[in-house]
């Protein structure tokens, strides 16, 4: 979409607050000399119209771009030709993406008599480069006096600036010649409504690209230049009116209010009408006509591979054919080839590999599968392709050589083997008793057939250890992620494990008559299963907890005075008794009750 941004630089900040204003209008400012300096320089001169009528106003716009011009151009002295400064503005101008910055300067020109003024080139250093733009030539005619019309440009009373043309390369096609064509939309600010449309009856129409944009300078004003591609194919002949292309097109509307940032906000549609072209459709020729003739036409070139050249009867083989060229190569066809009656030859497939967007050129490859029907076949006949080129006006034909063939016999085409009469046959058996097989005398080698592997109860059962491992795994995750979340879950664990070695060294202990190592384990296993058990820290476990924490909880007499007495034997052992080897072995017992009856209380 086409999109022209005009900032006024006396309105631009009318609707804001003071304080908003001068941070605003530096914004504006910096992107504009950003902008500016990263333009290209240029100086031009235009004329919004070159012919207006006496009592009428012409706008004569100098625009500069890529910067301020060092000492601004001297407006020309001209008889009966007056200038006003109606102001200053920024323009920014959007063209495939690329904003360029400008400053224009507009000027009313008011001419006094009818008659033909010329405006001298005027002159400007931007940069340090010095710019020289085109003389203009104004016409002024009296009233009521009608304008001349120009093709191609638009009316003196379309405000828009913007106009069509339909470009056609030539007025004389053939039947079934493809055309490319083009629509031009010229247009000075405006946006697009829709894509364009012709009159295209008697043609196939094609596709339509997306539009491209430049600009132009067109009767000494800028234009912006849309381009349309597309194409038809002539579907009838004699003389056919191609268009007019017309199109919906949005322009600002009269006095139409502008935003914040110079936008126009009223906008109206109008209708761009181009002018139609008449073309002369011409039949093609009915002398000279190949036989192989099935409507292409254009310029094509052929080329044709084989594979595989030897082969056995009833083995296929496949032929590929490749078109290239220019022409409507989409809808090309093969036609037949009289010379392949020798094989069997099934429907090709294809596909198109267009060269320029429109596919207008490019590449067709089809692919045929032929089977040979006997082995008398020794070569595969040429391949001929006809077509009518409409740039040398005749038919011509392309034909690609022969390509040696080996066809070998097939075992179905083999003969049967001949079989030796039995003793006593008779000479005029009929032929059903010929097809007879004899009953094998012997059975021959026999052999167990095994049953297939995907059956066996072994490899079945295989199949399950990768089943199990992964439940053995999503087990193990699991119960690790329990533990990971459980920290009193965990710390039963870890006291389990710490009784369970905590007895064996209580036995070693024991059995070397060692009583310091065998009441310290004794009582450093009493403070962790109380701990763990009453969720407190192992070394905060003595005596005094026994009655403390574990009486309210209603443990049993008997398990308390076991407590009792283990603390008090651990306290007496340590200040001044010494066990020996039996006592020691003896309290092993006490011990692992003692802690059972632990386990049990509850956490």
């Amino acid at each position: 979409m086409l999109k022209l941004l005009q900032l006024p630089k006396n309105k631009a900040f009318a609707s804001i607050r003071p304080d908003r204003r001068r941070l605003a209008a530096l914004c504006l400012a910096i992107f504009i000399f950003t902008a500016l300096a990263a333009s290209a320089a240029n100086f031009t001169a235009t004329l919004d119209r070159d012919t207006i009528t006496l009592g009428e106003n012409a706008t004569l716009t100098l625009t500069f771009e890529g910067g301020s011009p060092k000492t601004f151009p001297t407006l020309p002295a001209i008889p009966n030709l007056q200038f006003a400064n109606q102001g200053e503005a920024s323009q920014f101008t959007m063209v495939n993406g690329q904003v360029t910055a400008s400053q224009s300067h507009t000027f009313a020109v008011t001419p006094g008599q009818v008659g033909e003024f010329n405006l001298p080139a005027f002159s400007a250093e931007i940069g340090g480069q010095a710019f020289k733009t085109q003389p203009l030539k104004l016409t002024v005619l009296a009233p009521g006096t009608a304008a001349p019309a120009t093709a191609g440009q638009p009316a003196a009373n379309n405000p828009s600036g913007a106009f069509l043309k339909l470009i056609v390369p030539k007025n004389e096609v053939y039947l079934g010649e493809i055309l490319p064509l083009e629509i031009q939309l010229y247009v000075q600010m405006g946006k697009l409504a829709e894509m364009p449309h012709f009159k295209e009856e008697g043609f196939t129409l094609g596709k339509m690209l997306q539009p491209t944009e430049s600009q132009t300078i067109l009767n000494n004003q800028r234009f912006n230049v849309v381009v349309f591609k597309t194409y038809v194919i002539a579907a009838k002949t004699g003389k056919l009116d191609l268009g007019p292309a017309t199109m919906a097109f949005n322009v600002p509307a009269a006095n139409s209010r502008r935003n914040f940032f110079g936008e126009y906000v009223d906008w109206q549609s109008i209708t761009l009408q181009s002018e139609p072209t008449t073309l002369s459709v011409l039949p093609l020729p009915k002398e000279g006509v190949p036989p192989g003739f099935n409507g292409g036409v254009g310029d094509f070139s052929l080329t044709t591979t084989v594979s595989p050249t030897n082969i056995a009867v009833g083995d296929p083989l496949v032929i590929k054919v490749q078109l290239t060229g220019h022409g409507n190569l989409d809808a090309l066809t093969l036609p037949d080839q009289p010379a392949w009656q020798q094989f069997k030859v099934y429907p090709p497939t294809s596909d198109f590999q267009p060269a320029d967007p429109l596919g207008l050129s490019g590449t067709k490859n089809f692919a045929l599968t032929a089977v040979p029907e006997n082995m008398d076949i020794r070569e595969v006949p040429p391949f001929s392709f006809s077509f009518f080129d409409p740039e040398q006006k005749c038919y011509r034909t392309l034909t690609q050589p022969s390509v040696p063939l080996t066809v070998r016999p097939s075992m179905a085409s083999l003969p049967p083997p001949a079989t030796s009469k039995p003793d006593g046959a008779a000479e005029n058996a009929s032929p059903a008793s010929k097809d007879i097989v004899h009953i094998k005398p012997r059975p021959g080698v026999l052999a167990e057939i095994q049953s297939p592997l995907a059956i066996r109860p072994w490899f079945i059962s295989l199949q399950g250890i990768p089943v199990i491992a992964w439940l053995a795994l999503l087990i193990g995750r699991k119960q690790k992620e329990r533990l990971a979340n459980n920290p009193r879950l965990r710390r039963k664990y870890q006291v389990e494990q710490t009784i369970r070695n905590g007895l064996k060294e209580l036995r070693q202990s024991a059995a070397a008559n060692q009583a310091d190592a065998f009441f310290a384990t004794l009582f450093r296993l009493l403070q962790e299963q109380l701990g763990e058990r009453l969720d407190l820290p192992a070394s905060a476990i003595t005596e005094a907890v026994v009655e403390e924490r574990l009486r309210p909880n209603s443990l049993p007499e008997e398990t308390l005075a076991a407590l009792h007495e283990l603390f008090q034997t651990c306290n007496q052992e340590r200040y001044a008794h010494h066990s020996t080897n039996q006592e020691l072995v003896s309290l092993i017992p006490r011990v692992e009750s003692a802690l059972n009856q632990i386990k049990e209380l509850k956490a």
